[in-house]
């Protein structure tokens, strides 16, 4: 996808510290996000838990599931009118690269794409 994007309403991140999934791993889901559908709050075997998309999973049982894909749910710390590149959209977040290399999810409301 990557598009050049500028930031229109600041965000901070309310994960200081972000859970992470192996492709492979499992995890057990407990509910969706009512806000934002399509994630849903997965806790890990070590007791950490977090939200994740739900397209990523393989269900093992009513509430095991396995990942597809290596996953984090770092957030980027956003300030309106700063310059993002966008690299993916899932679930209404984009998945971005902020100038210093920091990568994370953001809000979709909160960017506005550019037309190159």
């Amino acid at each position: 996808m990557k598009n050049a994007a500028v930031v229109i309403r600041n965000y901070t991140s309310a994960f200081p510290d972000p859970i992470a999934i192996t492709k492979n791993d499992t995890a057990v889901i407990s509910h969706c996000d009512l806000e934002y559908p399509g994630w849903v709050w997965i806790t890990l075997p070590s007791g950490k838990a977090g939200w994740a998309p739900q397209q990523i999973f393989s269900p093992l049982s009513s509430n095991e599931v396995m990942c597809l894909e290596n996953y984090t749910a770092h957030e980027l710390s956003v300030s309106c009118n700063e310059k993002i590149t966008v690299i993916k959209s899932l679930n209404s977040w984009y998945w971005a690269l902020k100038h210093t290399g920091e990568s994370g999810w953001v809000p979709e409301e909160c960017v506005n794409l550019l037309s190159i």
